[in-house]
């Protein structure tokens, strides 16, 4: 593995693609507004990875490529990042001269990434993303050409610090990953180097702080590792331990890190790097968008697959409901012991049961009495109904928000899935409904009454349907029955819209989108092949 490294030489770039730059800037444009945009809720294999490489590829084309297409002259940036406590501030400081970084231990939890800029190229990335998240640093220290990034940590126990620091490597030309005897092997910081690796971004790898006891056999380790994600060439550094101290390293610790970085200085060689970074972006930029549109096709199944089981929630309580109601079994109970207690000798409505004929009595008072017990005994088929109906829906709504909550869309179906409906409300609607279309009152009974009589019947209150009957009401006690199990079948389906899992899927155009935009990448995937 060489210490050192230099440029590679500029080569020949070759416009291929058929794209203008400024076309190519309105298609990465819309791609990055389309990922944004992007929904990867739904629980589906390889969805966590899907959601990293969404946010990966939206940091890479917003914050590298595209800032690359609209001017190619501004500087290469090199980002200095790796584990809390590397060292990374004070070996920022250190190659610079002076202080621009603030070192501590405070650092981890606290810090914002520094951008270092030579005052020749401030203005050019005084517009760029980076800038906005970075506290820029003017100094002439930093050669022309090139920009140091002092990022967040890696592991920062502050999820946002470790979505900025995974961002900022995203819009690298160059990595310099910073690491220690005791942390080079830890998860984090290298599952990011392998995947800086795999979209061959050029990477330096400093040592720092290796205590001479242990530096042969922490080197051969950590040089085997590189070796294995293939970075046996990329430059590699040693910083020795400088014990308890403050301020900036010794000068023969980091003269060789300047050296090498001052190599790359100057615009030609600063644009080689650039140039080399550009061959494996554009490759691996197409090789993630059809990763990523296979994950939009994963988010469709795993729509289709949720609408389904939601549709399946209803099946049963609904095939339940038109049999309670086919059956008569709400009327059971409570209601067909009032039908009795009224029904019996004596009762209101004795003459009803016994097919009598249906007196008025003494000022009406025989009459009123049975129009009170008629309203008695529909209202128990209400409230009986409404009861059935109700447990049927808050069943269904549970069902429902659990298999959403495990398909990934538990926020979403607080928001598509409508509240459980009043039950009470709904068997009102429809035996309000029932009394307005009583085509015939049979005589003996006020419209009101047949009304609940038909309501009680058709509820299935023992005896009631036979009284009703007698009456000429059989027709109107069928059609009852029917809009019944209509309306409690209908306002269960509205608790689960038909559709409304589908609608949780991205649009079907964006995975052949993605693709499409990864085919007018291939030309720039091209030996020689430039934007």
């Amino acid at each position: 593995m060489a210490s050192t490294a230099s440029p590679l030489p500029a080569g020949e770039d070759v416009p291929v693609s058929a794209l203008s730059r400024a076309q190519l800037i309105d298609v990465l444009t819309d791609t990055v507004g389309d990922l944004e945009n992007l929904d990867l809720s739904l629980s589906a294999t390889g969805v966590e990875d899907a959601r990293r490489l969404r946010s990966s590829l939206i940091a890479q084309i917003r914050d590298h490529v595209l800032p690359r297409l609209a001017d190619a002259d501004i500087p290469a940036i090199v980002v200095v990042g790796g584990s809390t406590g590397a060292g990374k501030s004070t070996l920022v400081n250190s190659v610079l001269g002076r202080e621009v970084s603030d070192a501590g231990v405070l650092r981890p939890t606290t810090r914002t990434p520094v951008l270092v800029v030579n005052p020749e190229d401030s203005a050019a990335l005084a517009e760029h993303p980076i800038a906005g998240v970075c506290r820029t640093v003017t100094s002439a220290a930093v050669p022309a050409g090139l920009a140091l990034v002092d990022a967040s940590d890696l592991d920062s126990v502050q999820e946002s610090n470790r979505v900025l620091a995974s961002r900022l490597l995203e819009a690298a030309d160059l990595w310099l990953f910073i690491t220690t005897a005791a942390r080079y092997g830890d998860h984090t910081p290298w599952a990011s180097l392998e995947e800086a690796a795999g979209r061959e971004t050029p990477i330096g790898v400093v040592l720092n702080r290796v205590p001479t006891t242990v530096l042969s056999e922490v080197r051969r380790d950590l040089v085997e590792r590189l070796d294995a994600l293939g970075l046996a060439e990329s430059p590699f550094f040693v910083v020795p331990d400088a014990g308890p101290h403050e301020g900036l390293l010794p000068e023969a610790s980091i003269a060789e890190l300047r050296d090498w970085l001052g190599l790359l200085a100057g615009r030609h060689r600063a644009a080689g790097l650039v140039r080399r970074t550009g061959r494996g972006l554009w490759t691996g930029l197409r090789a993630d968008l059809i990763t990523l549109a296979d994950g939009v096709d994963a988010q469709d199944d795993a729509a289709t697959r949720l609408e389904t089981a939601s549709q399946k929630l209803l099946e049963a309580p609904a095939a339940d409901l038109r049999d309670d109601v086919e059956r008569g079994t709400c009327g059971q109970g409570a209601p067909t012991t009032r039908w009795v207690t009224l029904a019996s000798t004596g009762g209101p409505l004795a003459p009803l049961a016994q097919g009598g004929k249906l007196r008025s009595g003494w000022f009406g008072r025989t009459g009123r009495a049975r129009a009170a017990a008629l309203a008695t005994l529909a209202q128990d088929a209400r409230e009986s109904v409404a009861a059935r109906l109700e447990a049927a829906l808050v069943s269904v709504h549970d069902d429902a928000s659990r298999t959403w909550e495990a398909a990934g869309a538990g926020s979403r179906s607080r928001e598509l899935l409508p509240d459980v409906p009043d039950a009470a409300a709904v068997v009102g609607a429809w035996a309000t409904a029932q009394q307005e279309h009583l085509a015939t009152v049979p005589k003996g009974l006020t419209p009101q009454g047949a009304g609940d009589l038909v309501v009680s019947a058709a509820a299935g209150i023992e005896g009631s349907r036979a009284a009703a009957e007698r009456l000429g009401l059989g027709p109107a006690i069928s059609e009852a029955r029917q809009a019944l199990a209509q309306a409690l079948t209908g306002v269960l389906s509205a608790v689960v819209p038909a559709g409304a899992a589908r609608g949780l899927a991205p649009d079907p155009a964006l995975a052949a989108a993605l693709r499409l935009r990864a085919g007018e990448l291939t030309p720039f995937t091209r030996p020689g092949a430039t934007a």
